[in-house]
């Protein structure tokens, strides 16, 4: 007989006829240039205000000028989907807010390839 269990939250134990084991999915760690970016928008921080991620996808993630309204409405966008309570309690990405807004092809979608047809 089959059975899982969750085991800590990061993978699952399996025991069956033949195979027992626990099996965990790799964790892949962020690239060390996101964890300088991270500090240095931040000064240091540990929390990335409105402000700071404005001035980030201005300079460096090439979004032209954002305005803080923007860059607030993306903050509240990561913290509805990855923390259903922080949202009423803060206005800030953590680094690990700020992952997954890099990463999430929902709210940071890859740039799309577009070819320019001229008429001419």
């Amino acid at each position: 007989m089959k059975t899982r269990a969750l085991d800590n939250m990061r993978g699952f134990s399996f025991s069956g006829c033949f195979i027992k084991g626990n099996f965990r999915a790799a964790e892949v760690a962020p690239p060390a240039e996101m964890e300088e970016m991270f500090e240095k928008y931040t000064e240091g921080g540990t929390h990335m205000t409105a402000e700071q991620l404005r001035r980030f996808l201005s300079e460096v993630h090439g979004h032209g000028s954002v305005s803080l309204a923007e860059a607030e409405q993306v903050i509240e966008q990561v913290l509805q989907r990855w923390h259903h309570i922080a949202k009423f309690t803060r206005k800030n990405l953590t680094f690990d807010d700020f992952h997954h807004y890099l990463f999430s092809p929902d709210l940071n979608p890859p740039i799309g390839n577009q070819v320019l047809v001229s008429d001419t």
